[in-house]
């Protein structure tokens, strides 16, 4: 579909939604279904169809209740709404209305579970009278239940057929059942306002509508629906089933308070409404998966617009089939302006209803016709019930209904955007679906850092997305690879939008602020650290929080554990919070009760043996690894130096750069030397400056290293202009200024590290990447893949993939040796010949191991590509393969 027929919005658009007013019509002696009425009632009569019909409302009622007010109240709300007291016939093939009497009432069904387990057997009934069907042709589309768990506890069940009823229509229910409710209860009239139609009268006007109207709509929507495939192709875990199954379950999505104020401020600036924006992130997902650049997406409308139907219980809702289109790879900011013209399309001819459009199939069918997928944006709110004298609650519905394949329902609550993804069980797995809201999240989380992107080159992760852009139609006349490689993600940058950057990281929340607007939404992100104040039952004791709760510990317990203290900077917290990743980057920073657990040694390495001077190891003869600090700006929690980095004491850490110096001078094998510990930018540039004064002068020295987190962790640290200085004093003693940066996963570079590396590489500085293999964080081929090609884009060269160390409290993160070199060779796969730098290494007491691969003999290869005898380098060595060996010393000699 071309980008002209996708924004083009008809110019009489506004004309053709001017019709007729709706006004009540003398009735026919059988009043006809409107158009969604009629689908809902074939669909309710097919094989499997019945569960989807279901509607339900759960009230919970503490308190004295009065029951008879009660009654009275759903009988009221029956006589106010002719559609709750509708029967349905069918006379020559086709359905129609049969209307009760006012005085037709609502029974209700009384349970009494006191004496049972209240809440299990609760949970079951729901359950039960969702599954129990209408039978539409002999009762009522409603009934209701309720439920006595305790003298002063109730729960009333109402559950009512689609075909009479929408999720707005739950919101008049509430609202009037209140009003009617507290009515009887004072013995007075309700203060209701007159219904100036019924849905009969709704359903005959729709008939009405003149041929000329419903011709000119059905054009606009014959035109839309030209070009996109009838089927999205996304990647099942089953094959789809002859006929459609309507088992479902769905998972909790929730855009926290700093994403939702990031995406909110992406639309004030690009002129569209949230709405439009959660749309074109899901779109985006929704391509990447399908490798398809042109789909339709299902968009429930409320269908309100007239205020003549704004209090009618009825279904009314209509859903309208957005067509996207994203085979021009447009920028994410373009892609925003088609989602929104094309919403405003589909809502400028929503007066004809969808089922006009496609041709009503009666038959079984695989999967719904024109959209499998739907967005649901609720924006009515959620009515607040009152009832006098009772505390009321509305309970949760487990539903268990798929009607599409996926269907993303969100709302905005409070701060956050908050919903969840239904999916269909009989093509996904719930592990398959918990990636496709991780998917959401990144591409949101893309757009709003960088809306400048091309859709099919923002940096998504996605495992199943087989094909990184489709194949083009003929009528574009050009074709795309079929295997596009993970640095194609990062290629084709457009210049950032400034004002989009602004609002990245500003707005974001940090759980060390006390003032933050919505405590409770952080709690999920990061919860509130303990002060290290005594707190817990006894003397000495604390209650630190960790990732999986609170636990009172002493201060023995955390030093005997290498327990470190929790230290993050704002900056990074928000980084993570806001990158979509933060499920699995919260292990980095974050105390978890796996670290009590965790065996191991704190000098894994043997670097206390090669300590040649306080603070100076000498290892093997080129390299000099001088710790200047214990301090970090931030603590990972896979600190392979926990026995000093945090620590009050400093008796590793460097005293004397002079004597320092002297040694260095005396060995002109040492080429290079790698300022570590701790965090070499955790000092000011001035004590920094000091330590060039002696190793600046050594003529042998051709480099100077820096290991450092800080770009991740602080990267403002390197707009310093001080700092420039420095790597400029370093470049004119002749020798090179490197920066070895600690990225482990792509979710760490930020907006910000990315600038700043630019910049210092535009000074001349070098950069280099080293990243640890951690399970539960970047365990995956693709992540790492992603991220060293992000580094490579960057001017970044990463050089090792360190196996994570056997260290005491750390040992947890460590990956089985065999997962690792397949992790390591699924890398490779996702590479460029020129982006396979890095090798895979375990930094064992013996030297530097690079890990090659599990052969079939069942061995484990490897080499050294260091060793303090210069001999041993290269050699390729064996050890048999042993299942969960994640070090040297797991591997049996032989």
């Amino acid at each position: 579909m071309k980008l002209a027929r996708i924004i083009q919005i008809d110019t009489d658009a506004a004309r053709l939604s001017a019709v007729t007013p709706i006004v009540a019509l003398p009735r026919p002696s059988r009043v006809p279904l409107s158009f969604a009425q009629q689908r809902v009632w074939f669909l309710s009569r097919l094989a499997g169809g019945r569960e989807a019909c279901h509607i339900q409302m759960g009230l919970r009622l503490r308190g004295e209740l009065d029951e008879a007010a009660l009654q009275s109240a759903l009988d009221g709300l029956v006589a106010r709404h002719e559609v709750l007291r509708t029967i349905f016939g069918m006379q020559g093939g086709e359905p129609f209305q049969r209307i009760g009497p006012a005085d037709f009432g609502l029974s209700v069904k009384r349970d009494d579970l006191t004496a049972a387990d209240g809440e299990t057997t609760l949970a079951d009934l729901l359950r039960n009278e969702a599954d129990a069907a209408f039978d539409l042709e002999v009762e009522p589309p409603i009934r209701s239940r309720l439920v006595r768990l305790a003298v002063d506890d109730h729960v009333l069940l109402i559950t009512t057929h689609r075909i009479v009823s929408d999720d707005w229509s739950r919101t008049i229910m509430t609202r009037e059942l209140s009003e009617l409710y507290a009515a009887a209860r004072e013995s007075r009239a309700d203060r209701l306002t007159p219904l100036p139609l019924q849905y009969a009268d709704y359903a005959l006007w729709q008939r009405s509508l003149s041929r000329e109207v419903l011709e000119r709509q059905s054009e606009y929507w014959l035109r839309k629906l030209a070009g996109p495939p009838a089927v999205l192709k996304l990647p099942t875990d089953r094959p789809r089933p002859a006929q459609q199954d309507y088992s479902g379950n769905f998972i909790e999505v929730v855009l926290h308070e700093p994403l939702t104020a990031q995406l909110k401020a992406l639309s004030r600036y690009h002129g569209t409404t949230l709405f439009v924006t959660l749309l074109t992130g899901w779109a985006l997902v929704l391509a990447r998966l399908s490798a398809q650049d042109e789909l339709l997406i299902g968009i429930p409308s409320g269908n309100r617009t007239r205020s003549e139907i704004a209090g009618l219980i009825g279904l009314f809702v209509n859903t309208l089939p957005l067509g996207i289109d994203l085979s021009d790879d447009p920028t994410l900011a373009k892609l925003l302006k088609r989602v929104n013209a094309a919403a405003l399309g589909a809502h400028a001819n929503q007066d004809l209803p969808f089922e006009q459009v496609m041709e009503l199939d009666t038959q079984p069918v695989a999967h719904t016709p024109i959209f499998q997928v739907i967005f649901a944006w609720q924006n009515n709110g959620t009515e607040s019930a009152k009832l006098p004298g009772l505390e009321l609650e509305h309970v949760g519905i487990d539903d268990r209904v798929a009607q599409h394949d996926l269907a993303l329902d969100l709302a905005e609550v409070g701060e956050a955007v908050r919903g969840k993804l239904i999916y269909a069980t009989s093509l996904f797995e719930r592990s398959t679906v918990d990636r496709f809201v991780e998917y959401l999240q990144q591409a949101l989380s893309q757009m709003a850092v960088d809306s400048g992107q091309r859709a099919w080159s923002a940096p998504l992760l996605l495992a199943d997305e087989r094909l990184r852009r489709p194949v083009e139609s003929n009528r574009m006349k050009a074709a795309h690879p079929l295997d596009r490689r993970v640095q194609e993600l990062f290629e084709a940058q457009e210049e950032r939008d400034p004002k989009a950057i602004a609002v990245g990281f500003d707005q974001g929340l940090s759980c060390r602020d006390p003032n933050t607007r919505a405590k409770s939404a952080a709690t999920d992100l990061c919860p509130p650290r303990s002060s290290p104040t005594n707190s817990g039952p006894g003397s000495g004791t604390a209650a630190m929080d960790f990732i999986e709760g609170r636990r009172v510990v002493t201060e023995g317990e955390l030093q005997a554990k290498s327990i470190t203290r929790y230290h993050v900077t704002k900056f990074y917290r928000e980084q993570i919070t806001n990158s979509g990743y933060y499920n699995k980057l919260k292990y980095i920073v974050e105390p978890s009760f796996e670290e009590f657990e965790s065996s191991g040694s704190l000098d894994t390495s043997g670097e206390q043996d090669n300590t040649v001077l306080p603070g100076l190891q000498h290892k093997y003869a080129q390299t000099g690894l001088l710790l200047a600090t214990n301090r970090c700006v931030s603590y990972c929690r896979f600190c392979f130096r926990k026995r000093l980095v945090g620590k009050d004491f400093d008796d590793e850490i460097a005293p004397d750069f002079a004597q320092i110096a002297q040694y260095i001078g005396g060995h002109p094998e040492m080429t290079n030397v790698l300022l570590s510990g701790g965090d070499p930018f955790v000092l000011t540039t001035a004590k920094l400056d000091k330590i060039l004064d002696h190793l600046l002068p050594i003529p042998h020295l051709d480099s100077i290293r820096f290991g450092t987190k800080t770009v991740a962790y602080d990267p403002k640290r390197f707009e310093d202009p001080s700092l420039s200085a420095l790597f400029q004093r370093i470049h004119e003693a002749g020798k090179a200024a490197v920066i070895v940066t600690h990225f482990d996963h792509i979710g760490e570079i930020s907006i910000d590290a990315e600038r700043n590396i630019r910049s210092l590489r535009a000074q001349g500085v070098q950069f280099l990447n080293q990243s640890v293999l951690l399970a539960k964080v970047n365990d995956d081929p693709e992540v790492l893949a992603a991220t060293f090609a992000k580094c490579h884009q960057m001017g970044v060269r990463p050089y090792y993939l360190f196996q994570a160390r056997p260290v005491k409290g750390a040992s947890h993160f460590q990956v089985p040796l065999h997962r690792g070199i397949e992790i390591a060779h699924g890398i490779n796969q996702c590479l460029s010949g020129i982006q396979k730098t890095f090798k895979y290494i375990m930094s064992h007491y013996t030297g530097k191991i690079e890990l090659l691969d599990l052969g079939a003999d069942g061995l484990v290869y490897m080499r050294y590509h260091q060793h303090k005898n210069s001999e041993k380098i290269g050699k390729i060595f064996t050890r048999p393969q042993r299942e969960g060996a994640c070090w040297l010393d797991d591997l049996p000699e032989g």
